[in-house]
């Protein structure tokens, strides 16, 4: 009777989780202003109904420029903000709590990232140990030492898949570098990729 009990208690709790998940459409509809300040309520669920109806998901923005939704499923967005700039968010499973993890992008010449991660009610948490950004000497394959005065900028790409719980890092400064020192520099550079194992992202 007691194993029967256990059953209906396990099954009632995922049931009660399914109930309490939500999906990234709410999560968008949800989220604070400071992800999205450029956007109103109303274009945020313009886009929505806009994707899901297969149509081009474009709104005019706060600034009278062009958002645009990219990417939309159950636990991935991707969105233009500007020309410029981009917004990706991920849920990501953990043992008591789904992690919203954001990362927003500009780009000039090259892309350049920070990240962020929020609980399940968008309040925002520590990156520390749960994220640790990779030093530049942590992207060369081999040389570091001889090159890594080229490399006066922190320019890191961030990348998250849409697919799985992985994200790519990549040391972009080198765009900004002259055509010789580049030649030197590239060859010499890899991507890292991270895996999130349920508490922080870890290099593969």
């Amino acid at each position: 009777m007691r194993k029967l009990f256990s059953v209906i208690a396990v099954l009632l709790g995922g049931f009660a989780m399914q109930l309490q998940a939500q999906s990234m459409r709410e999560a968008f509809l949800k989220a604070p202003e400071e992800l999205f300040p450029l956007l109103t309520d109303l274009c945020r669920a313009d886009l929505i109904d806009y994707f899901d109806a297969g149509m081009t998901a474009r709104v005019t923005n706060k600034l009278d420029g062009v958002t645009v939704l990219e990417s939309l499923d159950d636990d991935f967005m991707q969105i233009a903000t500007t020309r410029s700039s981009s917004v990706q968010v991920k849920m990501l499973p953990c043992a008591d709590d789904t992690l919203f993890c954001v990362v927003r992008s500009v780009k000039a010449e090259v892309a350049d990232s920070r990240i962020d991660f929020y609980d399940s009610n968008w309040n925002k948490l520590q990156v520390d140990g749960r994220f640790a950004y990779p030093a530049i000497s942590d992207f060369f394959i081999s040389d570091a030492e001889k090159y890594i005065g080229l490399c006066d900028m922190y320019l890191v790409s961030l990348t998250l898949n849409a697919d799985d719980c992985t994200m790519v890092a990549e040391y972009t400064m080198p765009a900004y570098m002259n055509d010789g020192d580049a030649e030197k520099v590239l060859p010499l550079l890899r991507r890292i990729v991270y895996r999130w194992n349920g508490k922080r992202f870890v290099i593969v």
